[in-house]
C-alpha cells in the first residue's frame, strides 16, 4: 500500500521523484525503489514524506484514510474505489467475496474500475 500511496501522492502534486529525492535528500533511484515496492524507506522518511504531503503517516501505510487539514476526509480516487468495491452491498449485488482477493488483485480490480470509469465519463465531453 505504501508504493501505490506515495506515486499516488507524488502525481497528484504534480512532483517528480527526482524533486521528492530532493526534499528527503535521498537519490530518484531510491524514491523508484519506494514507488515499485523493493524496498520501505525508514521511519523518519515515512514521517517527513507525510509532512511533505500533509497526511498521516497511517495513512501512507495503508491503515486509515488521509484528512485534509481541514479535519474534513478526503479519499483519494483509487482509495474511494476500494473502499466501494469492497463495501457488502457492492459485493453481494456483483456477486463476489472481496475478502479472497489480496491486495494486489484488489489495487488490479480498482484500477479496472477507474478506467471504465474514465471511458464513460468520456459520454458527457462537450462536443465539439
Amino acid at each position: 500500500m505504501f508504493a501505490y500511496r506515495l506515486k499516488a501522492l507524488r502525481d497528484a502534486h504534480e512532483m517528480s521523484q527526482q524533486r521528492l529525492a530532493v526534499l528527503l535528500h535521498y537519490s530518484q533511484q531510491s524514491v523508484a525503489k519506494w514507488e515499485n515496492g523493493t524496498s520501505l524507506p525508514s521511519a523518519d522518511v515515512i514521517t517527513k514524506i507525510a509532512e511533505i504531503f500533509h497526511v498521516s503517516v497511517d495513512y501512507l501505510l495503508g491503515r486509515d484514510l488521509v484528512v485534509q487539514e481541514s479535519g474534513a476526509p478526503y479519499l483519494t480516487s483509487h482509495d474511494l474505489v476500494l473502499h466501494l468495491i469492497t463495501h457488502p452491498s457492492i459485493t453481494s449485488l456483483l456477486g463476489y467475496d472481496s475478502s479472497v482477493l489480496n491486495e494486489q488483485q484488489l489495487n488490479q480490480f480498482a484500477e479496472d474500475v477507474l478506467a471504465m470509469v474514465l471511458i464513460a465519463s468520456k459520454r458527457f465531453e462537450p462536443q465539439q
